[in-house]
């Protein structure tokens, strides 16, 4: 796969992920202002004790604010270079990818207190493996984001096309039905962004 597309893939992987960051940043935005007998904490003291949540909701902040500009990445690179003229012989929209991934994925990660170390460190271990899972199969493409944002999954085959010969992932903003022809660029393996030409 060239390089474009290994960039374009771990983009989508991290789009897909930055949910789980906003609702972790939402969730533990609170912190220990006042000792176990009230005394105030000093800004020294605020920070060894928060030291923790404050790591986790910087990263949490950094994930999200990666996220907006790794989507307009996304939107660029699609935009250009698209392989045309190739159509459908059958297409099937997938209407759940993104809420089977939301509910598999998301919801199970969303613990509750991290400003503590085990509990931080699962968190951790837990986001890792599910990264890594992602940049290994083609899961990414039920991303939740982009599901929100309008785009429409479907899972089809061509009729003549001997770089694509099985069925594919297609990504796209517009309605693909049987018989279109579309023009499409690879993100991944058996995963395109498309849409249709009108001819």
């Amino acid at each position: 796969m060239h390089v474009g597309g290994v960039c374009l893939k771990t983009s989508l992987i991290i789009l897909s992920l930055s949910p789980l960051c906003l609702f972790t940043f939402i969730m533990n935005f609170r912190f220990i202002f006042q000792t176990s007998d009230g005394q105030a904490l000093t800004r020294t003291q605020f920070i060894e004790a928060n030291i923790l949540i404050l790591t986790l909701l910087l990263v949490c902040f950094i994930w999200c604010v990666v996220s907006i500009f790794l989507y307009c990445y996304f939107r660029f690179f699609v935009s250009f270079g698209k392989t045309g003229g190739y159509t459908i012989s059958e297409v099937n929209e997938d209407k759940e990818a993104g809420i089977n991934f939301f509910l598999t994925l998301i919801l199970p990660l969303l613990i509750g207190d991290l400003n503590e170390w085990q509990n931080l460190v699962v968190f951790v271990l837990i986001f890792i493996i599910i990264f890594i899972l992602l940049l290994k199969t083609n899961l990414f493409y039920a991303n939740p984001v982009l599901t929100l944002l309008g785009y429409h999954v479907y899972k089809l085959t061509f009729y003549d096309n001997s770089d694509i010969n099985n069925e594919c992932i297609v990504l796209t903003t517009s309605k693909i039905s049987t018989s279109a022809t579309i023009e499409y660029k690879k993100i991944a393996d058996k995963v395109l962004f498309a849409k249709p030409i009108k001819l």
